[in-house]
């Protein structure tokens, strides 16, 4: 009998390559279980990115998107998931939002002893995204702003296209999205495999907020948002984030 995929085996075990230069690592303790974090500190008032990657990536896999934020003097930190890399636990869909919650305190408050106390944002990509918009509505009065990157649209289909098995939609990501009325910005690839355009649209169509835009990356896979967005991506979000907190001139509405 084929034994049934977990949402375990989409997250990475290897060993998690040592931090560059400019970046350090933390271990968030939770119940039952450890996750990683990589943060790469900017400046003690620049605006800060908390980053819930794609499944299958290890927090290693981006550090170029780390260097790309410092060069925008924007604080990106990296929060992985319980047992990834060397961590502890077993992830799950009962823990998985929990713990990206106390990985939000946990990540806050260590960079609030470095004396970064900027504004945060949450940039989802993929199960991240998922992720994010989950624990961002309840969290609202915490953040600047909301980012998603190639997003989960239908979860049934996210879960089925990966062998997972689930009861419920544990994304309910249209209910979700409908609650959240601050700053949206969604990166879509265009030949996006999973998602398409038209469903892409629905986040803004559902939104509850004003100040929200879909930026569509011509030629680009569901993969390659950041790989091959490189330094623009950074600057794309540095953009909106420097705007929100009245960094480097005034702002100006987003359409």
């Amino acid at each position: 009998m084929e034994r049934q995929t977990h949402l375990s085996d989409l997250i990475p075990r290897k060993p998690l390559a040592s931090p560059p230069p400019e970046a350090q690592d933390l271990t968030v303790d939770l119940p039952g279980g450890t996750l990683p974090v990589r943060i790469f500190p900017a400046s003690e008032r620049a605006p800060m990115v908390f980053f819930f990657p794609a499944e299958g990536d290890t927090l290693d896999h981006y550090h170029e998107l780390g260097k790309n934020f410092l060069k925008n003097d924007i604080t990106l930190a990296i929060i992985g998931y319980r047992g990834m890399n060397e961590g502890a636990g077993e992830p799950s869909f009962e823990n998985i939002f929990q713990d990206a919650v106390q990985a939000f305190w946990a990540t806050r408050e260590a960079l609030a002893a470095r004396g970064c106390k900027g504004p945060i944002s949450l940039l989802g990509r993929s199960l991240g995204a998922g992720v994010a918009l989950r624990i961002a509505v309840d969290l609202a009065s915490e953040l600047s702003a909301l980012i998603l990157d190639s997003p989960i649209i239908d979860g049934p289909s996210w879960l089925a296209k990966r062998g997972l098995a689930s009861h419920e939609d544990p994304f309910q990501v249209i209910e979700h999205i409908k609650r959240w009325r601050k700053p949206l910005l969604i990166f879509q690839a265009q030949l996006d495999e999973e998602v398409s355009l038209p469903e892409a649209e629905k986040l803004l169509i559902f939104c509850a907020g004003h100040n929200k835009r879909l930026l569509i990356m011509p030629g680009f896979r569901r993969e390659e948002t950041i790989e091959k967005g490189g330094p623009l991506y950074a600057e794309t979000i540095a953009e909106l984030l420097n705007r929100l907190a009245s960094r480097f001139g005034r702002k100006r509405k987003m359409h």
